[in-house]
């Protein structure tokens, strides 16, 4: 009984998730041996330059965005605002990263909306001299990385102090340590920070990894004369030539060795500081107070980047003629927006992928969480996480070689493969906390007054795990939504979504239409998250 029970409830993901998974991993690893391709990356030019770039501002990007998150957490606790922030956050995450790039880019870029806003103080009549993407020191690409990883690493800390348990802990060793002469400060640094840390360590560890080999992005704003270790690869893997594809996965690898170091030594060194921090953590008591305004301050400042980002795609997709230094456009029209939607194949294709991916993940855990024991989670736990840890461009190759294998490059169903991948990961380490949480005594008073276990199911236990249920969702249908590296090599040329339709306008001249399909790549993830916050919406609330 328990066996066929686990096989009911586990052989629909392991055959559509966790098989294709290692089956990836596999062939992923049986092409990284190439020696020709070792050879080449080692007389590759841009070799080094683009490995200390990936690593230097996938580095100064995480750390930013681990210290904001953590003061913007700490001030928004210290003021009861957790609730209000929450939403927000989840506004930030909706926002893809390409679609920020794109309209960060249209920010900061010489004749965008911040030196026009500059232009009558500075006296500019032409653009200024500015090199503000593309530079040659990946700072656009670091201040991008940052902000979207802010909202990130925010999210976890939110979701660690917004447990019952959490928020009562600190509150109660709050009040012991201020009766022993510590500030809020110290508190913080010394109690709260140390205690949260295993919670941020994978999101942390995840950041880095995500920053170093990101390529969506470093298209938009990366440096070029050398540009990331990650488009030397990813330039490598879309060529034609077998020698380059060869060197693409060798350098792909060699940044997912280099981005593992790191880590390692991150770690080393936190562990050889133990004892430091330890005498400092029980060192005598400090008065010095958080700031908790200046984490407020910057939680603002983000929100006043995100807000700049949007408005000026809305403006650059309605301006066909802004002649600089004009502060708005000479023309409106909705030009762009019209040739978008006739040529709108790649959103419905988006759509229909994101939706169907992120329904049948959806589906696919509840069977999970309903027919197999919470011990067997682990499995699933270990499996997501190699799924996100692994770099995308590693992984993404050894999808390529499993969808040939099977002759499903360049179909839809190749490409529903390689979205529904990370969508039931992150789903699934989004629902399993709520889902294993929910309180059995439910089932068994729906049991005692002779309720079947499909109208518990349905009538009781889902709709208390509304919120959860539509939350996953939302992020599957983001994640999916924002997909580029593995959908640009399943495709192999033949379809196209709306990701790689914007990377490829986004190297054009046409930047009313580039920003229109930034707004469609903005808009669907954000009506998700829009749709979940109302869906889990407490009907019982009082008047």
């Amino acid at each position: 009984m328990a066996y066929s029970r686990l096989r009911f409830g586990a052989l629909p993901l392991l055959m559509l998730f966790a098989l294709p998974l290692l089956a990836a991993l596999f062939f992923m690893l049986a092409d990284v041996t190439s020696r020709a391709g070792w050879h080449g990356l080692w007389q590759h030019p841009q070799l080094w330059g683009g490995l200390a770039l990936s690593l230097g501002t996938a580095a100064a990007a995480t750390l930013i965005a681990f210290f904001l998150g953590v003061l913007i957490g700490a001030s928004v606790f210290e003021r009861g605002l957790l609730a209000r922030l929450s939403r927000s956050v989840a506004a930030m995450l909706a926002v893809p990263h390409l679609a920020f790039a794109i309209g960060l880019s249209f920010l900061v870029m010489p004749s965008g909306l911040l030196a026009r806003l500059l232009a009558p103080l500075m006296g500019w009549a032409s653009p200024p001299g500015w090199i503000t993407t593309h530079d040659p020191y990946g700072v656009a690409l670091t201040i991008a990385l940052a902000c979207k990883e802010t909202g990130f690493v925010l999210f976890n800390v939110l979701a660690a102090l917004s447990r019952p348990e959490t928020a009562l802990a600190f509150r109660q060793q709050k009040a012991v340590a201020q009766s022993l002469g510590h500030g809020s400060l110290s508190i913080w640094l010394r109690l709260f920070v140390p205690q949260l840390w295993p919670s941020l360590r994978w999101p942390v560890a995840i950041t880095f990894i995500y920053a170093a080999t990101v390529v969506d992005m470093a298209l938009v704003l990366g440096p070029t004369q050398p540009p990331t270790l990650a488009l030397v690869a990813w330039s490598d893997l879309n060529s034609a030539s077998v020698g380059d594809n060869a060197r693409g996965t060798a350098a792909a690898t060699l940044l997912a060795l280099a981005a593992a170091l790191v880590l390692a030594l991150a770690r080393l060194a936190l562990h050889l500081m133990r004892q430091n921090l330890h005498s400092w953590i029980t060192r005598g008591p400090s008065q010095r107070a958080l700031p908790s305004w200046l984490g407020l301050a910057k939680w603002r400042g983000l929100e006043v980047i995100f807000v700049a980002v949007v408005l000026c795609l809305i403006i650059l997709s309605l301006a066909p003629l802004w002649p600089f230094p004009d502060l708005l456009p000479l023309q409106w029209n909705g030009a762009a927006w019209g040739e978008a939607f006739d040529h709108a194949s790649p959103l419905w294709l988006s759509l229909a992928l994101a939706l169907a991916t992120s329904l049948s993940a959806l589906v696919l855990l509840l069977l999970w969480f309903e027919g197999v024991d919470e011990l067997h989670d682990k499995l699933m736990l270990a499996l997501s996480m190699v799924a996100l840890a692994l770099p995308a461009l590693l992984l993404a190759l050894g999808q390529y070689k499993l969808l040939l294998r099977l002759d499903l490059t360049g179909t839809v169903a190749g490409l529903y493969m390689v979205h529904l991948m990370p969508v039931v990961a992150y789903m699934f380490i989004v629902l399993r906390g709520p889902y294993r949480d929910y309180d059995a005594r439910f089932a068994s008073a729906a049991a005692a007054l002779g309720r079947g276990r499909w109208q518990h199911l349905s009538r009781i236990k889902w709709p208390l795990l509304k919120a959860p249920l539509a939350s996953s969702l939302a992020v599957g249908f983001a994640v999916s939504f924002g997909q580029y590296v593995p959908a640009q090599l399943a495709a192999a040329g033949r379809l196209t979504t709306l990701p790689m339709e914007s990377v490829t306008l986004s190297a054009g001249a046409n930047r009313p239409l580039t920003a229109a399909f930034a707004l469609l790549l903005m808009l669907p993830p954000l009506l998700a998250f829009l749709a979940a916050g109302l869906a889990g919406r407490n009907r019982w609330r009082a008047a």
